[in-house]
C-alpha cells in the first residue's frame, strides 16, 4: 500500500514530499537525512547557503519553471509554508 500523503515526511527546508529513499538528503557520514530532501541537503549540509527571502525567490522560479504554477500561486505558496519549516524556524541555519 502507497504512503498516504498526509503520512508522508516533507524536506523541512523546501517542503518537497519525501517518498523514495533517494529523496532524502545525505549526512556527512553518508547516512540518509531524514528530516532533509536531496536538493537541500548533502554531505551533512546544506547546498543552498542563503536566507530565507533569497530562498523563497529561489523556489518560486524552480515552481513557475517546473510546477506550471504562475508567480503569484508560486509565491504564495512559498511564503505561506517556508517560514513553518525547521530550517527556518532555528536562528542561524542558512
Amino acid at each position: 500500500m502507497e504512503k498516504d500523503q498526509t503520512q508522508m515526511p516533507i524536506c523541512q527546508s523546501c517542503g518537497m514530499p519525501m517518498a523514495a529513499d533517494e529523496d532524502f538528503g545525505t549526512n556527512a557520514d553518508g547516512g540518509k537525512n531524514h528530516e532533509y530532501c536531496q536538493y537541500c541537503w548533502q554531505g551533512g549540509e546544506f547546498t543552498a547557503k542563503m536566507d530565507l527571502s533569497e530562498f523563497i525567490e529561489m523556489q518560486v522560479k524552480i515552481a513557475t519553471e517546473n510546477l506550471g504554477l504562475t508567480e503569484n500561486e508560486a509565491r504564495e505558496v512559498a511564503e505561506n509554508t517556508l517560514p513553518e519549516l525547521k530550517r527556518w524556524q532555528e536562528k542561524g541555519i542558512e
